[in-house]
């Protein structure tokens, strides 16, 4: 097979764009009409930002979007929203990643490293999802890695085609494993480093609990990606040994070993970026992580691809059409965070969570465990971000604690609330980018992991009742 059958262009497929879209404009109209169905109702907040237990009271005469500027909303969002400038940050970091890696293909250097991943582990292709899985736990579970390691999409999608497993397999690798690692955090500092901090708890309580809970998840959903490569084959065949030529020049050996060797030491290179910036307090503080990232990764890739490509103008060239390539995402990414702007705008997500409280709060502890969790669903739905999320939920809950359930189990239910659902809500944006990278629509998605999503949402309550059980 030659190097142009194999290559994957990393873009939005024109018909996962428009499926996504669909299904973002019908969670806009669906958010916009409960604005005029819930009651507007605010608590005060603190000169840290920090919700004020027993401040809550319904306002009156609130105003609320009129249904014509819910088709504002993405671009009201970008410049009004509470968050815009990371979402700017965010789209863009997707366009110039996008130009980064059409320099890197159209260098040949993602075919060298696919060879090189071909070669020494196709007899061990399903131990090497076992890695993957493992690392990208650990990535999102110690430092809080997801949307940054979409710069790994197009190596995982041009190795699946080689192995002719699917897009919704390469996506998987992904986002059910970073997914995953956010729901067993162990030390995410954008989760239980702020829920902890916000509780006024240690970081340390509770943390066997949640490296066995890590353990388990971990086996479950390795085994779960190698039984969908497993029926990826079945359906297919595997023609992976096939994929390249089986007789290869010394000359073109050597030369595609330098492609892969320079490609391995870029990633390399900015994976220890994205961790030191994730673990170096002044950088962390200032959320110039990706932007970091971003420098070192575009830097890489010119230089690759000025040796490779011959000349800086080509390299700028397959630059700009990657990142058009991308452009498309940023359609989607703005209609996802107007859902945030939209119930922000309505006031109705401090007289959700009020009322949910109030009702939890008189249930049994195993009850009530139950319904906490199912509230942070709801409220994820609403606010993706962690950090929003938890500066809302955790100084209610733990200020104003539930009868028979402690702090830890606070924080482990809101754990599961924001991690589990980053592969199920179509209003996270690295899930909705993701899934239009791989060309896949979100109902196949949900088809494809249905099983695994049912088993974690039940594995996760039965976690938060044995929690309760053990008085964790």
């Amino acid at each position: 097979m030659e190097n142009k059958q194999l290559n994957q262009d990393v873009k939005i497929g024109l018909k996962s764009f428009l499926t996504i879209c669909g299904i973002l404009i019908g969670v806009i109209i669906f958010v916009g009409v409960l604005t005029f169905v819930i009651p507007a109702g605010s608590y005060q907040l603190d000169s840290d930002g920090n919700v004020i237990v027993d401040s809550f009271s319904l306002l009156e005469n609130a105003t609320r979007l009129p249904v014509y500027r819910w088709i504002t909303a993405p671009v009201e969002s970008l410049i009004l929203g509470s968050g815009n400038l990371q979402v700017i940050q965010i789209i863009a970091v997707l366009l110039i990643l996008g130009g980064s890696f059409k320099i890197l293909d159209a260098s040949g250097g993602l075919y060298a490293v696919v060879q090189v991943i071909i070669a020494r582990f196709y007899n061990k292709r399903f131990q090497l999802i076992w890695m993957i899985t493992l690392l990208m736990m650990l990535l999102a579970s110690c430092f809080g890695l997801q949307e940054e390691l979409l710069i790994l999409f197009p190596i995982f999608l041009t190795f699946s085609a080689a192995m002719n497993w699917s897009n919704t397999l390469a996506v998987s690798l992904i986002l059910v494993t970073t997914g995953v690692g956010f729901t067993t955090a162990i030390f995410n500092p954008f989760t239980v480093g702020v829920a902890t901090e916000l509780a006024g708890v240690s970081i340390l309580d509770g943390i066997w609990y949640r490296v066995a809970i890590f353990l388990l998840l971990y086996v479950l959903t390795s085994l779960y990606l190698v039984y969908m490569a497993k029926k990826d084959e079945k359906d297919s065949g595997n023609l992976a040994r096939e994929a390249f030529p089986a007789e290869a020049s010394e000359e073109d050996k050597t030369r595609n070993a330098k492609k892969a060797s320079a490609v391995f030491a870029l990633f390399l290179a900015v994976l220890a970026v994205i961790v030191l910036a994730s673990v170096i307090p002044a950088i962390a503080d200032l959320g110039m992580g990706m932007v970091f990232m971003t420098l070192a990764f575009i830097i890489g890739a010119c230089c690759i691809g000025k040796k490779e490509l011959g000349s800086f103008r080509e390299t700028l060239k397959q630059f700009l059409k990657g990142a058009k390539d991308l452009s498309p995402s940023i359609v989607i990414i703005l209609l996802a965070f107007s859902v945030k702007y939209i119930a922000e705008c309505g006031n109705i997500l401090h007289t959700i969570f009020y009322y949910c409280h109030q009702y939890i709060s008189a249930q049994s502890p195993y009850f009530a465990v139950i319904l906490l969790y199912l509230l942070v669903l709801v409220i994820e739905f609403f606010i993706p971000g962690s950090l929003a999320k938890a500066l809302l939920l955790i100084p209610l809950l733990t200020l104003a604690p539930l009868p028979g359930i402690s702090t830890n189990i606070i924080i482990l239910a809101f754990l599961f609330g924001d991690g589990y659902t980053n592969v199920l809500y179509p209003t996270c944006g690295t899930l909705v980018v993701g899934l239009g990278l791989a060309e896949v629509s979100y109902t196949q998605w949900l088809k494809k992991t249905a099983l695994l999503q049912g088993m974690l949402f039940v594995l996760s309550i039965a976690f938060l009742l044995l929690a309760v059980y053990i008085g964790l």
